[in-house]
């Protein structure tokens, strides 16, 4: 049995510095590949339902081929078809599962941040009130973060479901998103630290897309009368063109972060010697 290369074997616990190394490593020597596959997968975006779970399942074979590279077993992307193609709609109903996970998560704190403005509004009636009203404005300052704080709390928590579908034997949703949540207990702030320092590498690419994106606004107005259909169509295309090759860059990188995350969290709990597992 093959063993993991070297230079992803001494990963650390979770260190962010190894972690994002070993995935951009990943990411540099498999580029061509990871890429093609990730332009791909955007351009299925514009198929309802469909093209989505091709872009889910797309995404899940990036992870699967990440993490046979940091484990020592790489694949080529047709073996990982194999196992991926017929997990299709459960990466969608998976990705659909969580967004209703999501969805419950913004109404619940919908609820209380109603309530609050409901008291808010009720007390700035009342002169007496102002020290009541402040108060009142400062906790709902604290839960404001709290809210932001706990949506990337339950993102980690379920921030390696679609792993457990692309590499594991998880055949339905919720045994994925059970999965994801039992591998990240007890490591969820190194997660979100991850999470983050990757992000902000990101931000250069996301800021030329919008940067991109507004001077082609702005050109198609001089051009255009404002409401012009052929510059809808104009930009919608130019939108195609210059946004999907730029985002499609960032999809591998965040792929091989989870692959490094997945590989490192299952070595940690159920030992070194892991075998991709093939249900074909």
């Amino acid at each position: 049995m093959s063993n993991p290369s070297p230079e992803y074997q001494s990963l650390g616990p979770l260190s962010v510095g190894n972690v994002i190394s070993a995935a951009a490593r990943i990411y540099r020597d498999r580029f061509p590949v990871y890429y093609k596959l990730a332009l791909i997968s955007y351009f299925w975006l514009l198929v309802p339902i469909y093209g989505w779970a091709k872009f889910m399942a797309i995404s899940g074979l990036l992870s699967r081929l990440a993490y046979g590279e940091v484990s020592g077993k790489p694949e080529s992307v047709r073996e990982a078809r194999r196992y991926i193609n017929p997990r299709l709609w459960t990466f969608f109903l998976t990705a659909l599962l969580v967004g209703l996970i999501f969805f419950a998560w913004y109404i619940f704190f919908g609820i209380i941040l109603v309530i609050f403005i409901f008291v808010l509004g009720s007390l700035g009636s009342s002169n007496s009130s102002v020290l009541l009203g402040l108060i009142f404005g400062l906790l709902f300052f604290i839960g404001l973060i709290m809210f932001i704080v706990s949506l990337i709390w339950l993102n980690s928590r379920l921030y390696l479901a679609d792993l457990a579908i692309a590499i594991e034997n998880q055949s339905s949703p919720s045994t994925a998103i059970n999965r994801s949540w039992q591998l990240t207990k007890e490591f969820i702030w190194r997660i979100m630290l991850i999470s983050f320092v990757a992000f902000l590498i990101a931000i250069p690419a996301s800021l030329l897309v919008q940067l991109i994106d507004s001077l082609v606004r702005w050109a198609l107005l001089v051009i255009f009368p404002e409401g012009s259909f052929v510059a809808g169509v104009i930009y919608f295309l130019l939108y195609l063109a210059t946004s999907f090759p730029i985002s499609a860059l960032l999809v591998p990188f965040w792929q091989s972060i989870k692959a490094v995350v997945y590989y490192d969290l299952r070595t940690r709990r159920e030992g070194i010697d892991i075998q991709l597992r093939d249900s074909i």
